[in-house]
C-alpha cells in the first residue's frame, strides 16, 4: 500500500512544518516587548517556552486530525449520496428525512443537557 505510506508521510511532514512555524511564531510573540521578563519575575508560570511548544503541538495535531476527518466525511457523504440517489432516489429522500428528524431530536434533547452539564 504505497499510497497509504505516502499519505501518512505527507500528513506527518505537514504537521511537523506547521508545528515548527506555529512554535516560532508564538515564541517570537512571547519574546516581543520583554513579556518573558514579566512572566519570569512574577514566578506564576514555570517553563513557559516548553508550554508554548507543547500547546502548539497539541493544537496542530488536533486541528489537523479534525480537518482531515471533516474533509474525508464530506467526500464520503457526497460520493455515497450520489451513488444512492442514482440507484434509488426515493430511498435517498427517506434517508434525508430520517437524518433530519434524528438531528432535530438530538438538538432538542441536547440543548437541555448543556444546561444540566453546566450546572454540574
Amino acid at each position: 500500500t504505497p499510497i497509504t505510506v505516502l499519505y501518512k508521510f505527507y500528513r506527518e511532514k505537514f504537521a511537523v512544518q506547521w508545528r515548527s512555524w506555529m512554535t516560532q511564531r508564538l515564541l517570537s510573540n512571547f519574546e516581543k516587548d520583554r513579556s518573558y521578563y514579566v512572566l519570569e519575575s512574577s514566578g506564576d508560570i514555570d517553563n513557559p517556552d516548553q508550554r508554548i511548544a507543547e500547546d502548539a503541538n497539541t493544537f496542530t495535531s488536533v486541528s489537523l486530525a479534525f480537518t482531515i476527518t471533516l474533509l474525508t466525511s464530506v467526500i464520503d457523504l457526497a460520493s455515497f449520496s450520489t451513488i444512492l440517489y442514482s440507484i434509488y432516489p426515493e430511498l435517498f429522500g427517506a434517508i434525508l428525512l430520517y437524518a433530519g428528524f434524528g438531528t432535530g431530536c438530538t438538538l432538542f434533547i441536547g440543548s437541555k443537557l448543556v444546561g444540566l452539564n453546566f450546572e454540574q
